[in-house]
């Protein structure tokens, strides 16, 4: 039996039985749904899944007829949904146990974020292993000179960035796996000042952690897609780079709280890896 649920806890559900491929998914649409480098799906037969709670706190967001996206309307974590042929897809990063499942491969490696490098040996495929599917989305980059843009999957929230981002971490952290419903979240750091939302502030929901001093998750009511967060009282700027629509001409600086890392991933990418925070 695996369980999984969203960060809030609202919607929970459990599998009898998973299939046997864990896939990572770097299509645009699954980047800017998850707000992460890439999505990290398995999947069940309808028969084999049930929901153990929250089905009424589910938004739905038809962004193909093939695969529409569900989020938790509380705390807009991604959670299971059914796809084209009628399988659950369910996001590992929910997960509350190992699935056991090795990874099978990175999927739509053709869309892949400019800023994010695939260093392991895993095969990779330029849509569904075996398939040609395309999930057409339209290139919205500015590359305005000093600036970067960002955006919802949607499009009906976006924002930008004017001033020099100061780190960028890889968290692997239980609350951005839960969050983002992935292997891990990227979030690029300025100043309280360098993002200006554009439009569309006024669809933004923010659900803090009641356990949690800062974490804070900030995403569009529509879509489901995490935004930015601004922080008075740290005076910073939190940027979840699966959402930027410009190449930020860099990546992340290191791997934080791989002490509580998801179990079927793994580290390949050669950077600093921390327990925790580090100093």
């Amino acid at each position: 039996m695996i369980t999984g649920n969203c960060l809030c806890g609202s919607v929970s559900w459990q599998v009898e039985k998973l299939d046997d491929e864990l896939h990572h998914c770097h299509c645009t649409m699954c980047r800017k749904a998850h707000a992460a480098a890439f999505g990290s799906y398995c999947s069940s037969s309808p028969e084999d899944f049930s929901w153990q709670s929250g089905e009424d706190k589910i938004t739905h967001y038809n962004s193909t007829k093939r695969y529409p996206r569900a989020f938790c309307s509380d705390c807009g974590s991604v959670v299971p949904s059914i796809v084209g042929d009628g399988e659950m897809a369910i996001p590992v990063g929910c997960l509350n146990e190992d699935p056991q499942i090795e990874n099978s491969a990175h999927i739509f490696v053709k869309d892949k974020a400019p800023w994010h490098s695939i260093n392991d040996d895993l095969p990779q495929h330029v849509s569904y292993p075996g398939e040609t599917v395309n999930f057409p989305m339209e290139d919205r980059a500015c590359n305005e000179d000093g600036k970067l843009h960002g955006s919802c999957l949607c499009g009906d929230v976006a924002y930008e960035v004017t001033t020099p981002i100061k780190v960028v971490h890889n968290c692997h952290c239980s609350r951005c796996r839960k969050a983002r419903a992935a292997a891990h979240t990227t979030n690029g750091f300025t100043g309280i000042d360098g993002v200006t939302y554009l439009r569309g502030e006024e669809l933004l929901k923010t659900y803090k952690a009641p356990d949690a001093r800062f974490f804070t998750q900030v995403f569009c009511t529509r879509c489901g897609s995490g935004m930015p967060r601004l922080d008075p009282e740290r005076k910073i700027a939190i940027i979840p780079f699966g959402s930027l629509d410009d190449d930020p001409g860099r990546g992340a600086d290191d791997n934080i709280f791989t002490g509580s890392m998801a179990p079927w991933y793994e580290i390949t990418d050669g950077l600093p890896s921390f327990d925790e925070m580090p100093e």
